[in-house]
Parts: C-alpha cells; sequence; structure tokens
C-alpha cells in the first residue's frame, strides 16, 4: 500500500469539511491538476482512508427532535445476532460494541418521546437483549466529523 503524504493529508482534510468539493477546486487548493486531485481522492477511497463522502443531514430540521443515547446489554452468545438486528432499525444511527457491563451503545434518533418509546420496544424484542439504559440527549455542544490531520 503506498505512504500518504502531507498533500494526501491536506486533501482528507478538506473532503471532511467541503466533501462536496470539485476536483478544480481542490486542485487550486493544493496547486495540483485537477486530474491529480482527482487520482489522489481515488487512490486514498481504493486505500479505504475515504470510506464514503456524505451530506450531513440536520435530522432536528426534518422532525426529528429526539437524540437519545442507549446502552444494550447484550447475551454475549447473541452479540453478533443482536447487533446485525440492530442495524436494519432505521432511526438507530450509530451502534459501538464497548467494554464495560453493557455490551452495545446506540445512538437513536426520534420525532418525540413517543417515537423514542416505539423504538425501544423494539430494541427491547430483540432475542438476546437483556436490559437498555436511556439517556436523552438536551441539546448538541459540539458535533463534528472532522479530526485535524495536516
Amino acid at each position: 500500500m503506498s505512504e500518504v503524504d502531507e498533500k494526501d493529508l491536506k486533501i482528507l482534510e478538506i473532503l471532511q469539511e467541503e466533501g462536496n468539493i470539485t476536483f478544480v477546486e481542490l486542485g487550486k487548493r493544493l496547486s495540483i491538476s485537477p486530474s491529480t486531485a482527482y487520482i489522489r481522492v481515488r487512490r486514498l477511497r481504493q486505500m479505504g482512508l475515504i470510506k464514503k463522502i456524505i451530506a450531513i443531514v440536520d435530522y432536528q430540521k426534518l422532525g426529528y427532535r429526539v437524540r437519545a443515547f442507549v446502552f444494550v446489554k447484550v447475551d454475549p452468545k447473541r452479540l453478533e445476532t443482536v447487533a446485525r438486528e440492530l442495524s436494519n432499525i432505521d432511526n438507530v444511527l450509530q451502534i459501538q460494541d464497548i467494554t464495560g457491563e453493557p455490551s452495545l451503545f446506540l445512538q437513536v434518533v426520534a420525532r418525540d418521546n413517543e417515537h423514542l418509546a416505539q423504538i425501544l420496544d423494539q430494541i427491547g424484542r430483540i432475542e438476546g437483549v437483556l436490559s437498555t439504559n436511556t439517556m436523552i440527549a438536551l441539546r448538541t455542544l459540539k458535533e463534528s466529523y472532522r479530526l485535524r490531520l495536516a
């Protein structure tokens, strides 16, 4: 696998902030040609350093006003199956396998508390889920998808 140089790190930094930047603009910022910018981005994707370029949606503006963090205690023998079933629930945005007593940590969005209760009921019905502990976020003080690289 090829080395990652300073220009590659700069590309990754720029794409974290502006995923929809054109190769022409990316090239200008890095003093390289658009085709070189394209080749570098393609190589970074092939290396797995860029998983996906997506739009970050404001769920609150779409009516999903509740963000909850759910700790799920799972029968260890059923962990993979439970995680797979949780992945099929649209409102579960993230599933983290964590250390400690609960097995999984989820980030969930819901329209309101009633909708959240329905999602929690759905989670609780999954075979292998032993218990859940839910915390509702009152407000988001920082949310970033950017890591300083260069």
